[in-house]
């Protein structure tokens, strides 16, 4: 025989904020801010620019277009001729990820824009810490939630969960100072899957 059990209102409120928490953390942790899952709309991000051949660039699962000033006092940005595929290697930028010195083209996110050896450009402004590039794309790290991501958030909210039922069990309490203080932060056991994963924002490039 099943056994089934309604959640009460105050229940699911209290759910759907602790998941909610759950994926900022995880977030955070991972070094992704603006979450796993792409935008559903694209916008603009204002990156600088140091000379090279090459733009890192916050995680995106697709871009829709590449602006570049053509001199640091410039006010306005040149927009450069996209590719007519993602892999096409028609226009002035190629989208890769990994290092700039082994891009792969071929795997989402997409965290490096590569100037276009055949294009009309030989690399990007060096206009120091200014920003002299506009790329327009849906910011995130793949199309859907990794399901990867979904298991740590959910074992997450789950753990905060069951210690809210608990009477102490979420809580420290010290009789010497008289405080309690809750615990905080992403289980050890989240971390491990989230590290062992690859999902951590590597150390080279801009995407941090």
């Amino acid at each position: 025989m099943q056994i089934t059990k309604t959640l009460t209102a105050d229940q699911t409120t209290l759910l759907r904020e602790l998941l909610e928490a759950a994926s900022r953390d995880v977030n955070d942790f991972c070094g992704r801010p603006e979450g796993f899952v792409g935008d559903a709309a694209a916008s603009a991000k204002y990156l600088s620019a140091d000379g090279e051949p090459y733009l890192y660039i916050p995680a995106c699962v697709e871009i829709s277009e590449v602006a570049v000033k053509d001199a640091e006092t410039d006010t306005t940005y040149t927009v450069w001729t996209a590719p007519t595929t993602m892999m096409a290697g028609d226009g002035d930028w190629i989208p890769a990820t990994g290092r700039a010195d082994l891009p792969v083209y071929s795997q989402l996110p997409y965290t490096l824009l590569i100037v276009d050896p055949n294009g009309s450009y030989s690399q990007f402004l060096d206009g120091g810490t200014a920003p002299v590039a506009k790329i327009t794309a849906k910011w995130g790290v793949q199309v859907s939630a990794p399901p990867t991501i979904r298991e740590a958030t959910l074992m997450q909210a789950a753990q905060w969960y069951k210690q809210f039922q608990g009477a102490m069990d979420s809580r420290l309490a010290s009789e010497e100072f008289g405080e309690i203080t809750y615990r905080r932060g992403l289980s050890n056991n989240v971390k491990h899957i989230l590290i062992d994963g690859g999902w951590i924002v590597p150390l080279y490039g801009g995407d941090r």
